[in-house]
């Protein structure tokens, strides 16, 4: 009857001998997490607050610790998980919260970060906390609209519609206006980060020349994400073109985008765009092929001016027109450059400059040999009645010089008009 009571005060005795070893040695692993923190060694610290965790020791400042090093280590849904304990105790939600805060920023969780940001500057007790989530909140700026709404309308005058050759007495010119409307809506997570779908609409209506109307109708899918350190998209279009009213050509595009920030003042992009074109009348039959063009580009900015500089190659696989007058190749290879300047004269007005050159090389047959140098310059003023609403002016010249003399031409465009985001 008495060997259990025995068994009992020896397992007794035996945890009161052990339980502040095992203790001690829990707050020992803790101390020299914090050391391994306090020298960068984020790794190390991990190791240690584990240690501890798993000996028993549980408690806000090993969350608080273990959450910290996580967020140096980059493993955000680990350090989230932690701070989220944290917040869980009132004396230390706000400092929980901002940080979750800076989480959701890290993450590109631009929503989630207000609501983390607000919920401190709003209701929070530590006045420097306060400060930094307003701050952070401002830097945000307003939440982006799930619907984007895009539009523009012009009146201008070309003086060389058809692009007549210099050696013809004279052109085609006419007055024209053109309307542009695009929708893009989010359908899953933030605009720079999930999915969207939109569609465009563009409509070009000459007063007296109808044979040179178009319209374009386009429907695509966007993905947007955060790609090592680049802003990027990938985007697919389907798009249906009319010229004359009629059945013109129907593209498939694949498009690639990307930007990144190699300083406070300077973007680099590259895009990289794949078009499947077919014709929607047997008499386009020979437009019909792919195209491909690759494009990087060079901005930067200033509070005086933002200038831009790209170049872009331009690839052709597509038909050969011939009759008895004519042949046209449409399969060439262009190379572009282009720099553009923005003067920012106020809040209000912006002059632009524009300029490019582009050299077009067709394939050599019986027929064609030809090679065609493009120069094309633009200046434009901008007038912003609003954020969103603002109006433009723009005068274009075009010089085509051409080792085919019927592809010598001229070209001045004026137009001024509208542009409006909702």
């Amino acid at each position: 009857m008495n060997i259990p009571r025995v068994k009992i005060y020896s397992l007794l005795v035996l945890l009161l001998l052990f339980t502040p070893n095992v203790i001690a040695s829990a707050e020992t692993d803790f101390n020299q997490g914090v050391k391994f923190f306090r020298s960068g060694d984020y790794a190390a610290a991990v190791v240690k607050f584990k240690s501890a965790s798993e000996q028993g020791l549980n408690n806000v400042s090993l969350y608080y610790n273990l959450a910290s090093s996580y967020y140096k280590l980059n493993r955000f849904e680990a350090s989230k998980k932690y701070f989220k304990k944290v917040s869980l105790f009132e004396n230390l939600k706000d400092l929980a919260d901002y940080n979750l805060g800076l989480i959701a920023l890290k993450q590109n969780n631009k929503d989630q970060a207000r609501l983390y940001f607000s919920s401190v500057s709003q209701s929070g007790t530590d006045q420097k906390l306060v400060k930094l989530a307003t701050k952070k909140l401002s830097s945000l700026g307003k939440k982006s609209k799930p619907l984007q709404v895009y539009l523009s309308a012009n009146v201008g005058y070309s003086d060389n519609v058809d692009s007549t050759p210099d050696d013809v007495a004279a052109g085609i010119s006419d007055t024209y206006y053109d309307v542009f409307l695009s929708v893009e809506s989010s359908i899953s997570g933030q605009r720079k980060d999930g999915w969207l779908v939109g569609a465009s609409l563009f409509s070009l209506d000459y007063t007296d020349n109808d044979n040179y109307d178009e319209s374009q109708l386009s429907f695509g899918v966007k993905k947007e994400q955060k790609l090592s350190g680049w802003d990027s998209a990938v985007i697919v279009n389907l798009e249906k073109n009319t010229l004359a009213s009629e059945d013109y050509l129907s593209t498939l595009k694949l498009e690639f985008k990307a930007r990144k920030s190699l300083s406070k003042s300077t973007k680099l992009y590259f895009r990289y765009r794949y078009e499947d074109i077919g014709s929607e009348d047997l008499i386009y039959d020979y437009l019909e092929g792919s195209r491909q063009r690759g494009r990087v580009e060079y901005r930067a900015y200033n509070t005086e001016n933002i200038k831009q500089i790209y170049y872009e190659l331009e690839l052709n696989s597509r038909g050969y027109l011939e009759s008895t007058d004519d042949a046209y190749d449409y399969s060439a290879t262009r190379h572009t450059l282009r720099g553009k300047y923005t003067k920012l004269l106020n809040k209000k007005w912006r002059l632009n400059g524009d300029l490019s050159y582009r050299f077009s090389s067709f394939p050599v047959s019986d027929t064609l040999d030809r090679q065609d140098d493009r120069w094309k310059l633009a200046v434009s003023a901008d007038y912003r009645i609003n954020k969103t609403f603002k109006w433009v002016s723009k005068l274009q010249f075009v010089n085509n010089v051409s080792t085919v003399d019927r592809y010598n031409y001229d070209n001045v465009v004026f137009n001024v008009g509208l542009t409006k985001l909702y």
